[in-house]
């Protein structure tokens, strides 16, 4: 087996650094299986028809088909259903018999789970699940397998000492993680070594969440990691995941991953981050030049607030049952930790300037598009297919309809545009506390593939975008939903981004034990002018304090910004029947890491804009339920 190779091979994962980690996504769909073969990473022994099955799932059907003929009835089939993961199961079954028979009497490796971040409430209901699983998956050496949760010392140790195989002379236990000086992963880690753990995958994955227990990063223990601390090897599997799927807060990490240490020419940066504020016409552009017309926080709940990663501290609480997602369905009789918490919209001007704007509507549309006069932007770049709900079929968004947004490839383009970069490093320089890049897409879906839209082509692959344009005509009216942009909270545990930083309440704050998660953030760029927006044409940007049913609105302004955090309910108001032009729009989806990793970090409004204002239930009001009634909020664009 090799190790330098950005594929999969059953589910692992094999990163260039020698980690591997376990995942089910079809990286390797497009890639010449011979090739793969002679390589080493698609073994021999395994079926085409796992392949298929693997591939022909409903985004990637029609590029499995063109690949290898194979029927795609399977692409009907809902991802992860029960037919498409039983015979996943006994190909899986089959190839472990059949590596069992190659290997003769050679004693097989020790089968073991090793567990970091989760509570030890969690380790009965999950030994109960792998010993169901290795039964369903014919697997008789992991009906046994070990199960052992790595914290406090046993991070210094490696898995032949934790495991008995070697007398190293174990170190005293700990009271806490970081014992012996190793420093526990970033993340919820799982750990597969041996054979038998591994032929669990990825069934074991998928009906972990099913079971409802925390997002993690799987990895499987190599050769190269005999004798390492296991603190390290689980460290370098979640960064390996991190790098893989551009989760990181800087540009290094991407860069890190892009080359695999060659000496080809760099590729071209990518959008997610930008290096200067300079534009044509507004050189010294500096952060003092932001006018903050509106600081606020509404929608403010109690919201829970439960350890993303257990520590082995968590243990002197023996009634300590909070555990996100533990499956273990045992009453708790403490009260899981919670915390006060309330979203924020800023609106500034001044940081668009006129040229900016020219620039980002120009290429939002075309240069020289008249767009004070045209009724409609300009097709094909722009089609009435964009709404703000990923889902219209269910029965609370039966009647949404669509209104006009960028295309996939015209969004791409803008994405890489040089005023969309302009803006993003503007909207940077204003929280220098964080590093801010737009989110990354892919790694938000369920077994989402790194750059699928823009490789695949041939229609949408992706329901999650972090570059939306809009432009809202008159006859939109009743045509926007209420939304939210973007939960985390709400995140399918698939999500390679779910795996990496969990599921969490937007506005997070580090603790002692773990870091602060990213924060989830949009910044709408208002684009028409260079005249202001007559108040009469309407078209304002709505949002709501779902506690009180009272709200707020932003008019429109030539260059005017809307931050808001990704989970404010909000919507557009389409334009009165007086606008003979859209009103056009850019929201840019963000993502703001605190350079601070520990304690609660710097909000969406800053001390020198002046105190905000508290809104609706974020200053202590609320109403009756019959007066707010219930709100679905959805995932989606502006």
């Amino acid at each position: 087996m090799r190790y330098d190779e950005q594929t999969i091979r059953r589910g692992v994962v094999i990163y260039r650094d020698g980690a591997a980690g376990l995942h089910e996504s079809p990286k390797s769909v497009g890639t010449d299986e011979e090739t793969e073969r002679r390589r080493g990473i698609i073994p021999r022994d395994a079926p085409s028809a796992v392949r298929q099955l693997r591939a022909c799932d409903a985004m990637h059907a029609r590029v499995a088909a063109s690949r290898a003929g194979a029927p795609c009835a399977s692409a009907a089939l809902p991802r992860h259903s029960r037919l498409r993961r039983g015979a996943i199961r006994r190909s899986a079954a089959e190839a472990h018999r059949r590596r069992t028979a190659d290997a003769g009497d050679a004693p097989p490796a020790p089968g073991a789970l090793l567990l970091f971040g989760f509570h030890r409430a969690e380790i009965e209901p999950l030994s109960h699940l792998v010993s169901a699983l290795a039964e369903e998956l014919e697997v008789p050496a992991a009906r046994n397998i070990a199960l052992v949760r790595v914290a406090g010392a046993d991070l210094a140790r490696s898995a032949e000492s934790l495991l008995g195989e070697v007398d190293d002379g174990a170190p005293e236990d700990a009271s806490s993680d970081g014992g012996g000086g190793a420093t526990p992963p970033a993340a919820r880690c799982i750990l597969l070594r041996g054979d038998a753990a591994k032929a669990l995958m990825p069934d074991l994955r998928l009906e972990m969440y099913d079971a409802g227990f925390a997002p993690c990063v799987f990895g499987g223990i190599v050769a190269s990691h005999r004798g390492r601390p296991l603190a390290a090897v689980a460290s370098a599997v979640v960064d390996a995941h991190e790098r893989y799927w551009d989760l990181g807060a800087t540009p290094e990490g991407h860069a890190a991953r892009v080359s695999g240490g060659s000496d080809a020419a760099p590729p071209p940066p990518k959008p997610e981050w930008a290096q200067t504020t300079a534009w044509a016409g507004e050189e010294e552009w500096s952060p003092s030049d932001a006018i903050c017309s509106m600081s606020l926080t509404l929608d403010a709940a109690d919201v829970l607030d439960t350890p993303a990663y257990h520590t082995a501290a968590d243990d002197d609480d023996d009634d300590d049952g909070s555990g996100s997602g533990s499956g273990s369905g045992s009453g708790s009789q403490a009260a899981p930790p919670t915390r006060r918490d309330e979203s924020a919209v800023v609106v500034l001007d001044g940081v668009v300037g006129e040229p900016l704007r020219a620039a980002l509507l120009d290429a939002a549309t075309e240069p020289g598009w008249s767009h004070d006069e045209r009724g409609a932007p300009p097709a094909p770049k722009w089609r009435r297919e964009t709404s703000d709900v990923v889902d219209a079929a269910t029965p609370a968004n039966a009647n949404a309809s669509s209104s006009w947004g960028l295309g996939e490839e015209a969004l791409e383009a803008m994405a890489r545009a040089a005023p969309t970069r302009v803006f993003l490093a503007r909207v940077a320089a204003l929280y220098p506390e964080h590093d801010v890049r737009l989110m990354p897409a892919d790694a938000l879906e369920p077994d989402g593939v790194p750059g699928a839209a823009a490789e695949l082509g041939g229609g949408p692959l992706r329901t999650i975008a972090p570059v939306v344009a809009n432009a809202a005509v008159p006859s939109d009216a009743g045509t926007f939903a209420w939304h939210v942009d973007m939960d985390p909270a709400a995140l399918d545990p698939r999500a390679p981004f779910a795996e990496r930083f969990g599921t969490y309440v937007n506005r997070r704050a580090g603790t002692d034990e773990s870091d602060a998660p990213p924060r989830f953030v949009s910044a709408l760029a208002y684009l028409n002018g260079p005249e202001p927006w007559d108040p009469s044409l309407d078209a304002e940007t709505l949002a709501l304090d779902p506690g009180t049913g009272t709200g707020v609105f932003v008019r429109p302004a030539p260059g005017r910004v809307v931050l808001m955090d990704q989970d404010v309910t909000h919507r557009v108001s389409a334009p009165s029947a007086a606008a003979t032009a859209p009103r056009y729009s850019l929201v840019l989806k963000l993502l703001f890491f605190p350079k601070e990793k520990r304690g609660p970090g710097m909000g969406l409004c800053r001390p020198e804009w002046g105190e905000p204002t508290r809104f609706g239930t974020a200053g202590g009001r609320r109403a009756p339920p019959k007066v707010t009634g219930e709100w679905e909020n959805d995932e989606a664009s502006e």
